[in-house]
């Protein structure tokens, strides 16, 4: 009998090859170890997309996240990112039902090394990889900026809610909010799935500038409080 988890694996791995094929891709469902890159080293994605002019995408479709899921996939998303013309994509079908009851606000080390991150991605035009790895960095700002510096906002955010708190404490302008409120509309389309989407080095780069500015406001912010 198919459980439900395999069930909601199979719907969405049916909606992204149809998705996939309207662009021209060839999708392989659990593909075999013949169609597997070299450089996966005959771990075996749940799938692999493979585009008419060579490029492809390696994905993971998973219930739900959690932190050893999340370090995991990172892993292969790191794996992939050294690979031109392919990314990686982690798709959950139900990504709500376990999220973190606590999450730490990050150090300014952490925030500073995962921009690094970001910056490799973008030189090696691994530009999805990048939007959502910006996007953890701007949860994790706002994390930091919450009005409760004792304490801080301990649980995740959503895209939005990200931005409103950000906004909220006076790290960004209306005009940058709204451009951001744009912006997760890309993060999210990428996120749940929709292989048509296109995510360029522009905005990525637009992303990262912004993301610098916040985390050297925040952090201006934090020296002056802890001087007082």
């Amino acid at each position: 009998m198919t459980s439900d988890a395999e069930l909601l694996e199979s719907n969405a791995l049916r909606n992204l090859r149809l998705a996939s094929e309207e662009r021209g891709f060839k999708f392989h469902i659990h593909p075999s170890l013949d169609l597997i890159p070299s450089f996966l080293a005959g771990y075996r994605p749940d799938a692999i997309a493979i585009g008419p002019d060579g490029r492809g995408i390696v994905i993971e479709v998973k219930r739900h996240r959690n932190r050893e899921t999340d370090r995991n996939l990172a892993a292969l998303a790191k794996r992939v990112a050294t690979q031109k013309g392919w990314e990686f994509r982690a798709i959950y079908t139900n990504p709500a039902t376990e999220a973190p009851a606590y999450i730490a606000k990050p150090t300014s080390e952490q925030v500073d090394a995962t921009l690094k991150e970001i910056e490799a991605l973008v030189e090696a035009a691994h530009y999805a990889p990048a939007l959502i790895a910006g996007w953890a960095v701007l949860e994790s700002l706002a994390r930091l900026a919450s009005a409760d510096h004792e304490s801080g906002h301990s649980g995740s955010f959503s895209p939005v809610q990200a931005i409103q708190t950000l906004a909220g404490e006076g790290y960004l302008e209306n005009e940058a909010a709204q451009a951001l409120r744009e912006m997760a509309k890309l993060r999210n389309a990428v996120v749940h799935g929709d292989l048509s989407v296109q995510v360029s080095a522009e905005q990525v780069t637009i992303l990262l500038k912004q993301l610098r500015a916040l985390a050297s406001d925040i952090n201006s912010v934090m020296s002056e409080q802890n001087t007082e």
